[in-house]
């Protein structure tokens, strides 16, 4: 039986995710959840998925998003990071054991490191893929546990969804993770005040490649290579989304790493990109 991301987490059935773009400088109010999928203007959520094969994470019909304004990278001092263009890959849904590993394999190959945003399901179903991603090199954050939109939930509810995800990874890594993304990029004051009092960080994105959609490679190769800049967070995934569209994500990430090397970009998890100082504010919060 199919399954997939609905509102309230994983059902059984087909789904399709929200239509619209995230754009890099649209900004969201600070209590309101914006999309992952949307160009958000509003009020919240975005796109994810689940399934083996294959599950679109879909923003809530009900719910309009911002997409959060993208200010200046802050900058440190550090000589560790002085002179060097950093930008981060991120990766939503998974592990899977089909898609993952071969991003992982990709990676690999270019020696990039990334942020993979794990479902707690998932991480249950396939701890030894989340096991190698910690193994090499990679930054694992919580993506909640049933792929909810958290902005719907009581605070109990809401607190159980990362909890639980946080209690899967680290039985399956020995590692806790220190960053959130809300699924469908949906987040609320109550949100963001539940991770802030786990110690944690939400992560947004700047750039959307819509892969959960099935779009075009040469049409996120476009987007990519048009909106990315130094410090900025890449929006992919490693799992979901509509039928084969992951496959597309696979062809597209060695000419995106290729492309954006050659123009000097180095390739940092978010909490490299932290600790260089040169992320966006209103991104990662």
């Amino acid at each position: 039986m199919s399954q997939e991301w609905s509102l309230n987490g994983l059902i059984g059935g087909a789904v399709f995710a929200d239509t619209t773009t995230p754009t890099e400088t649209a900004s969201p109010a600070p209590t309101v959840p914006p999309t992952e999928s949307n160009a958000p203007t509003g009020t919240a959520p975005s796109t994810e998925s689940e399934t083996p094969t294959e599950t679109a994470e879909s923003t809530p019909p009900s719910a309009q998003s911002t997409a959060p304004p993208v200010t200046d990278p802050q900058e440190t001092n550090q000589d560790k990071y002085q002179g060097r263009k950093l930008i981060a890959l991120t990766f939503d849904d998974g592990p899977d054991s089909k898609y993952t590993p071969q991003i992982l394999d990709i990676l690999k190959k270019y020696d990039a490191k990334a942020t993979f945003f794990v479902v707690g399901l998932q991480v249950a179903k396939n701890p030894d893929v989340a096991r190698r991603i910690i193994k090499e090199g990679h930054t694992i954050g919580n993506h909640s546990w049933s792929h909810s939109d958290l902005t719907k939930l009581s605070e109990k509810k809401l607190k159980a969804e990362i909890e639980k995800t946080q209690q899967a990874v680290v039985k399956a890594t020995g590692i806790a993770p220190e960053l959130v993304r809300a699924p469908y990029g949906a987040y609320s004051d109550k949100v963001l005040k539940s991770i802030r009092l786990e110690h944690m960080k939400h992560v947004y994105w700047t750039v959307d490649t819509r892969d959960w959609a099935g779009t075009s490679v040469s049409d996120m190769r476009k987007n990519v290579l048009t909106n990315a800049h130094k410090g900025g967070v890449i929006l992919m995934h490693s799992f979901g989304g509509r039928k084969h569209a992951i496959e597309h994500t696979i062809e597209l990430l060695p000419s995106i790493i290729e492309e954006l090397g050659d123009k000097g970009y180095e390739f940092v998890t978010v909490e490299e990109l932290i600790e260089s100082g040169q992320f966006h504010s209103s991104i990662i919060k």
